[in-house]
C-alpha cells in the first residue's frame, strides 16, 4: 500500500499542468484487483464522445478528430455555413490547413488549445501505467481470479501501446530506416512522480516500446476470457494492432502473420450484398467483423447534422463537410461497388429557411450523422476484420506472394461488390490496387493520414501526393474569402509539431519543423452553367419585356429546365441575373 500512498501525494505535489504526472485519485481507494479494472474502464479507456442537439448543439469527449480533417478525405461547405452548427471548420481550421501553429484561428486573432488530444493521450497512459504497477500485488485465489487479473495487465498494455502507436503518428516522423533517429514522443511508463525534466524518445524507441507492450499483451490475453465485446481489448484486437505496427515499420513477414491470425480468430465480414441499408449504420457494435472500439462516434454528426425537416417546416440538408474529390473519385467502379450506397452515397444538399438551392454532392454514411446521439462505434479506435485482409494483401504482396494477396484481397471485394471480378493485377500493379483499395474501405476511419504518412518512406515503392483544401470564412451574409492551401509531396507538416503548451512547459522537449502556411485567394472558374444560365435568363427577359408581360411567363417556363432546382447554382445565379439585364433591355 505504500506505493499506493506515493501515487496519492503526486496529486497535490505534482504540478498539475505536466501531462506526464497525472494520476488519478480512484487509486486511493484500491483494495482488490477489481478496483484497478473499474479504474482502467474509467481512466484508461477514452470516454464515450457524442454530439445532441438540445435546443443548441454540444459536443462532448470529442478526441482525436484532427486526422480526418488533416488527410485528402474531406471538404469544407463553401456556398454555405447553416449546416456547421457547431463551428468544426473554425475550430479545425489549423489541422485542415496544415498549418505551423494549429491553434490559430484563420484570422490569426485567436487561439485555441492544441494539446486537448495529448493530454487525453498521456492521462490514460498514466492510468495504464499505475494499474501495471499494482496489478501483480493484487490477490487471486484462484485459477479464474488469476485469469482475470491477467487481462485487466493485458488491457493496460495494449491500451499504453495503442495510445503511444497513436501519438508517434502524429508527433514522429513516419518510421523508416533513415528515421529511427528521429524525434518521436516522451515515453513513461512508471507510475510515480519523476523530479526530471522529460526528452523525447526516439522513433525507434518508441515503436520498442508499442511492441514490448503488445507482447505483454499477447501473453495476458491469449487465454483471458472477453470481456464486453467490443469495448475491452482482447486477443484478436492485439493481434490486429500487431499486424498494423508491423506494416508501418515495414516488417512485411510479421504484419502477414499477425493479419492470418486475426482471421483465424474471426474470418467474418460484413457482406454488402445482403445487408438491407435503409436507415441503418454500416458500422455497428453487432456488424460481425467488428473486433475492438473504444471513443465514440463524433466524427459524422460534426460534419453532417442538418438533414430533415427543419423548425418551420421545410426540408434541409446542409452539411458541413462533403466528401472530397480525391475519395469520391476513388470508389472508381461506381454502382458496382456497394460502399458508393453504404459508405457514401450522393445526396441532393440545401433547403432549409435559408432556401440554398440544392444541389448533389457526396456524403459520409457509414454512421449517419443527422441522426445524433449515442453512436455504437468509433471513428477513430475502430478494429475491423477488413483491415486485417487488406494489411495481410499488402504485406503479402510487398513480399512478392502476388497469389496470397490477391486471394486475401479477393475476399474482401466479394463481399463489397456486385460483381466481384477476378484480380490478376502482380507488382506494382497489384500494390496500387491494395492500396486503393484500402482508402475505400477505411475511409473517415482515422487510416488514411497515416497510412499517406508512411507511403512516403517506403522502401519498395515510395508513393506521395499533393493534397489541396479550401478554407472558406463566412459573414452574416454568406461567404467572405475562400483560400486554397496545399501540402506539397513529401511536405514536412505531414509530421505535427508538438503542441504549443507542450512546447512551453517542457522546454527540453524540442519540437519538429512546420513551414508557414498562408494560402491563396481562390475564385471558382465560371462554369458552362453560368454562361448557359445568363444567356436563358437574358432571353427569357427579352420574351417578357417585349411582350410587356409582367407576369414572367418567359421566366418561369425557362427556368425549370434541366439546369435549375436540384442541378446547379450556377445555373440559378446567372439566370437571374441574365434576366434582370434582359427585361432592362427589352
Amino acid at each position: 500500500m505504500r506505493k499506493i500512498f506515493i501515487i496519492c501525494m503526486g496529486l497535490f505535489l505534482g504540478s498539475c499542468s505536466n501531462f506526464l504526472e497525472e494520476y488519478s485519485q480512484d487509486l486511493s481507494k484500491i483494495e482488490s484487483y477489481t478496483d484497478l479494472d473499474e479504474v482502467l474502464l474509467g481512466d484508461g479507456y477514452l470516454p464515450v464522445g457524442r454530439i445532441w442537439n438540445d435546443y443548441y448543439f454540444e459536443m462532448e469527449n470529442n478526441f482525436f478528430q484532427t486526422t480526418h480533417y488533416m488527410s485528402d478525405e474531406l471538404s469544407q461547405l463553401s456556398t454555405d455555413d447553416y449546416g456547421d452548427g457547431l463551428y468544426i471548420a473554425e475550430d479545425m481550421f489549423g489541422w485542415y490547413t496544415w498549418q505551423q501553429e494549429v491553434g490559430l484561428s484563420a484570422e490569426g486573432n485567436t487561439r485555441q488549445a492544441e494539446d486537448y488530444d495529448w493530454n487525453e493521450a498521456y492521462h490514460c497512459i498514466n492510468t495504464c501505467n499505475s494499474v501495471l504497477l499494482l496489478i501483480d500485488e493484487q490477490d487471486a485465489e484462484n485459477e479464474e481470479q488469476k485469469l482475470e487479473k491477467n487481462r485487466i495487465k493485458g488491457e493496460a498494455a495494449f491500451l499504453r501501446a495503442l495510445y503511444y502507436f497513436t501519438l508517434v503518428n502524429l508527433y514522429g516522423e513516419p518510421y523508416s530506416e533513415a528515421n529511427r533517429t528521429a524525434p518521436g514522443v516522451p515515453i513513461k511508463t512508471s507510475a510515480v512522480v519523476e523530479d526530471r525534466e522529460y526528452v523525447t524518445n526516439t522513433v525507434e524507441e518508441v515503436y520498442e516500446q508499442i511492441l514490448s507492450d503488445l507482447d505483454l499483451a499477447d501473453t495476458c490475453l491469449v487465454n483471458a476470457a472477453i470481456k464486453n465485446h467490443p469495448y475491452r481489448a482482447d486477443i484478436t484486437s492485439v493481434y490486429l494492432l500487431k499486424s498494423r505496427v508491423y506494416l508501418y515499420m515495414q516488417n512485411w513477414e510479421e504484419a502477414l502473420r499477425y493479419a492470418q491470425k486475426v482471421i483465424e480468430k474471426n474470418p467474418a465480414l460484413l457482406d454488402l450484398n445482403s445487408f438491407s441499408g435503409g436507415n441503418q449504420d454500416v458500422l455497428t457494435k453487432s456488424s460481425p467483423e467488428t473486433i475492438f472500439s473504444m471513443g465514440g462516434h463524433v466524427l459524422a454528426s460534426a460534419i453532417y447534422n442538418q438533414r430533415g425537416t427543419d423548425f418551420l417546416g421545410s426540408y434541409r440538408a446542409m452539411p458541413a463537410f462533403t466528401i472530397s474529390d480525391d475519395l469520391s473519385s476513388a470508389f472508381d467502379e461506381g454502382e458496382n461497388d456497394l460502399r458508393t450506397q453504404y459508405y457514401i452515397m450522393q445526396d441532393s444538399i440545401g433547403g432549409g429557411d435559408v432556401q440554398t438551392t440544392f444541389t448533389k454532392a457526396w456524403v459520409f454514411v457509414k454512421v449517419r450523422g443527422w441522426e445524433m446521439g449515442y453512436k455504437e462505434v468509433s471513428d477513430n479506435f475502430l478494429f475491423r476484420t477488413a483491415e486485417a485482409y487488406l494489411n495481410g494483401a499488402e504485406a503479402a504482396a510487398y513480399m512478392g506472394e502476388d497469389a496470397t494477396a490477391r486471394n486475401l484481397l479477393k475476399t474482401l471485394r466479394d463481399n463489397r461488390m456486385v460483381d466481384s471480378r477476378p484480380i490478376t493485377e502482380a507488382g506494382e500493379a497489384l500494390v496500387t490496387l491494395i492500396r486503393n483499395e484500402r482508402q475505400r474501405e477505411l475511409c473517415l476511419e482515422g487510416h488514411r493520414w497515416f497510412d499517406l504518412r508512411r507511403y512516403m518512406v517506403h522502401n519498395q515503392y515510395p508513393y506521395t501526393k499533393t493534397i489541396t483544401h479550401s478554407y472558406t470564412t463566412f459573414d452574416w451574409d454568406g461567404p467572405v474569402e475562400t483560400r486554397r492551401y496545399v501540402l506539397e509531396e513529401n511536405d514536412p507538416a505531414y509530421t505535427l509539431a508538438l503542441p504549443r503548451e507542450v512546447r512551453e512547459f517542457q522546454n527540453t522537449l524540442g519540437s519538429n519543423y512546420r513551414p508557414v502556411r498562408s494560402g491563396t485567394i481562390y475564385t471558382p472558374p465560371v462554369s458552362d452553367a453560368y454562361n448557359q444560365g445568363y444567356e436563358d435568363g437574358y432571353a427569357a427577359g427579352l420574351v417578357d419585356g417585349g411582350n410587356g408581360d409582367y407576369y414572367g411567363d418567359a421566366y418561369y417556363n425557362d427556368y425549370f429546365n434541366d439546369y435549375s432546382g436540384s442541378e446547379s447554382d450556377d445555373y440559378d445565379d446567372e439566370f437571374e441575373t441574365g434576366y434582370e439585364e434582359g427585361l432592362a433591355n427589352a
